[in-house]
């Protein structure tokens, strides 16, 4: 069964960050349930999304900033189909942090103004260094003078997560609590409901088979799912199973709608397209004919 958990894997990197520059468009502003060991920090810098982070529902415009600790569930969407969104995303090593600072802390953004424009500016410039880098990445120039270019890019990385960790310390560090472990072992256990659906969503699968898999009763499987995920159980199951169907379609847009349907757990394909319809507005084949 595939693992919903990202490993932290730092291996080829030499500083111990990851750096994503984003723009998407619609419903492709889109990314499912999942955790991470490394501290994840997010920008809006364009347009607007709505992020899911432990069970807490944001909607977020330039500027706003949120940090995603190391072991939380979360997830994004559009909030309109029309929408854009732009923005940069930071992962920091957990190991990486606990050396410099403290395996006991967790992060949260500035509540002062003044504060989070420095959080701010420095995931800007990690977005600015990002996009230098692919940029020497891409070029054709001489090669002793882009290895050049890229090692002071890197050096200028190094400088920056120093300048984060400064920032984290001063503005955004708190330290874990009593109720802070317990919410870790809530977020376990919802951790191990999300990887079981994501192994077995091509299956029949219902709420009364996962509550019965985790010995809980249906109701409270459904209020504590919905609590945390700020989703329906059945609408996560249909997500999961339309995106898996949704990629296959763009590797392989030949490929049967009844048996696309039905390899990907919907018990048949007028559900899969009623599913589509809600999410895309227009039928599969309708669908394909604009990718």
């Amino acid at each position: 069964m595939p693992e919903l958990y990202e490993t932290e894997e730092f291996t080829r990197n030499q500083i111990p960050i990851r750096i994503f520059n984003h723009y998407f468009e619609g419903k492709d502003i889109f990314t499912p349930a999942h955790w991470h060991q490394n501290v994840e920090f997010n920008l809006t810098t364009g347009g607007r999304i709505q992020h899911m982070v432990d069970g807490e529902l944001l909607e977020h415009q330039p500027g706003d900033v949120v940090i995603v600790n190391s072991g939380v569930l979360h997830s994004n969407h559009w909030i309109a189909p029309t929408d854009y969104f732009e923005g940069v995303t930071v992962q920091v090593s957990k190991a990486f942090l606990d050396q410099w600072l403290s395996s006991r802390l967790s992060f949260q953004a500035p509540d002062k103004a003044e504060e989070c424009e420095e959080l701010i500016a420095v995931l800007l410039k990690f977005g600015q260094l990002k996009s230098q880098l692919c940029d020497v990445d891409t070029s054709y120039g001489e090669a002793d003078k882009n290895e050049t270019m890229t090692q002071l890019i890197q050096l200028q990385l190094m400088a920056t997560l120093f300048q984060l960790l400064s920032v984290l310390k001063a503005y955004c560090s708190v330290e874990k609590t009593l109720d802070h472990q317990r919410d870790i072992r809530s977020s376990e256990t919802l951790k191990e409901i999300v990887n079981y659906i994501d192994g077995h969503y091509q299956e029949t699968v219902s709420l009364a088979s996962v509550a019965a898999a985790f010995h809980y009763t249906p109701a409270y499987l459904s209020r504590i799912f919905k609590s945390r995920m700020g989703m329906k159980f059945h609408d996560y199951l249909q997500y999961k199973r339309l995106h898996s169907c949704i990629s296959v379609m763009r590797n392989h847009p030949d490929r049967q709608l009844a048996a696309l349907a039905l390899d990907n757990g919907f018990p048949n394909v007028k559900s899969f397209i009623e599913t589509f319809k809600k999410h895309f507005d227009c039928t599969p084949s309708e669908w394909l004919k604009k990718e």
